[in-house]
């Protein structure tokens, strides 16, 4: 098998469990817990993910490998899917729920490091993989709803299980870079922020991606509240990573052509549009064509932090510096702006997507000091 097949299928299947876990709360709920305890497990999670992240970065770093620390996270995380169906009770229920974040939190940072770093040998082309693991998050959520729906909750955490089991048995088959083990150095990860490059980076990711966190948390039900059937909800949600994965697939030459600074202005750009429109409650039609921007919202400024990582990072700590922007550009903005979001729906409805266009434009503010510094030359960067 070539390179790009096998990361596609690692990715494959992680995606699928990422996209199972969206249904834990419903297991939760069945297991006895208030909304306010999941709540405290799912956060506790997303919170430990967070601070986990970077930690596993700087492992495969020194290493110099990645898919040991891959095949070590997904074989633990599928271990504590099974510990769930033995455990009851909030204080059992959180610590699995917490080790679990830890050792997932290794995963879709080190793979896409490690992507990034084949692709930079010439091996794979990033996108196209990238949209695969796009297509198995759809899929397996369609396919998941469809069997919980006949055959109840008790289900969840045996097909997490399963798609992090697959993620460990792929993992084995995984190609390597060729990337030589860093050297020791205190606070590598800290020294990283240096880079101009890596610090706009993180922050255009922050506001844009960050932007997100109302419709994760609120898109569907402000939709229902307009009457759209759950049917059509999901179907509005599809459409979206629909678009993610075209321009992931087919986006090659725009990509080049935009460069980091074009691709971020374009998703602060969409991030004012989109978030704006939808505060409207416009007809279906409408809201339609809008999701359709959640290609440049979302994978345009995930492919521009991409670019800065892959272009302006020492090949050594791509790994730390994947983790810390996984971390500090969509785990924490997200949870944060996930609190404001609940709060402000909670007093204005959907007007909350007004605060997420202001945050996501927000980074047209960072465009040019990304455009100046990515202009540099790399050398210059990189040290």
């Amino acid at each position: 098998m070539t390179a790009a097949t096998r990361v596609a299928a690692f990715l494959g299947a992680y995606f699928g469990a990422n996209a199972i876990s969206a249904f834990m709360p419903l297991w939760f709920a069945d297991r006895g817990l208030s909304a306010a305890s999941i709540g405290q497990v799912l956060a506790a999670a997303a919170l430990l993910r967070v601070l986990a992240g970077p930690g596993w970065g700087s492992v495969a770093d020194r290493l110099g490998q990645r898919r040991p620390v891959l095949l070590f996270a997904a074989a633990a995380a599928a271990g504590f899917g099974i510990s769930y169906i033995l455990a009851s009770g909030f204080l059992p229920l959180l610590l699995i729920a917490s080790a679990q974040g830890i050792a997932s939190s290794a995963i879709n940072p080190l793979a896409d490091s490690l992507a990034l770093a084949l692709a930079r040998e010439g091996r794979l082309d990033y996108g196209p993989v990238r949209a695969i693991g796009s297509a198995s998050f759809m899929v397996a959520t369609a396919v998941a709803g469809w069997l919980l729906n006949r055959l109840g909750s008790w289900l969840v955490p045996w097909l997490l299980a399963a798609g992090y089991g697959a993620s460990a048995v792929f993992s084995v088959f995984l190609p390597e870079a060729a990337t030589p083990p860093a050297a020791p150095r205190a606070f590598a990860g800290l020294l990283l922020f240096r880079n101009p490059a890596f610090r706009l980076a993180v922050g255009c990711t922050a506001l844009i991606q960050g932007a997100h966190a109302a419709y994760y948390g609120f898109a569907a039900l402000f939709w229902r509240s307009q009457g759209f059937s759950d049917t059509i909800i999901g179907l509005l949600i599809a459409e979206g990573i629909v678009a993610e994965i075209l321009l992931f697939a087919r986006g090659r030459r725009l990509v080049e052509r935009l460069g980091p600074a074009g691709l971020t202005a374009c998703a602060a750009a969409a991030s004012i549009l989109r978030w704006t429109i939808t505060a409207m409650a416009p007809a279906l039609p409408v809201l339609a064509v809008v999701q359709l921007v959640h290609a440049a919202t979302f994978a345009m400024q995930h492919l521009s932090a991409m670019l800065v990582l892959s272009r302006f990072i020492p090949a050594e700590r791509t790994a730390t510096a994947q983790a810390l922007h996984a971390a500090l550009g969509y785990g924490a903005p997200t949870g944060l702006m996930m609190l404001l979001s609940g709060w402000l729906y909670a007093r204005y409805g959907g007007l909350v997507f007004l605060a997420m266009a202001i945050t996501g434009g927000a980074a047209l503010g960072l465009v040019g000091p990304l455009a100046r510094v990515t202009n540099r030359p790399v050398v210059a960067l990189a040290r």
